[in-house]
């Protein structure tokens, strides 16, 4: 139970460092000229959906470890 508490709150980390970075960069796009702007669209939706996930399961556990 550790181990994955551990790895979940490491991937939310990571993905919460990838939303922020492509989300910068997001709103200095005028507009989708090339192939690697499209990327960072879809790198920032992709990772704020595991962003979603992680969060969900660690606010769930937290909740199930603070009911009675």
């Amino acid at each position: 139970m550790y181990k994955d508490t551990l790895q979940q709150i490491v991937f939310f980390i990571i993905s919460s460092i990838i939303i922020y970075h492509s989300g910068k960069l997001l709103i200095a796009l005028n507009g989708i000229n090339s192939f690697t702007d499209f990327g960072i669209i879809m790198l920032f939706f992709v990772s704020f959906v595991f962003f979603i996930n992680y969060l969900l399961r660690l606010f769930h556990k937290l909740l199930n470890a603070l009911s009675f």
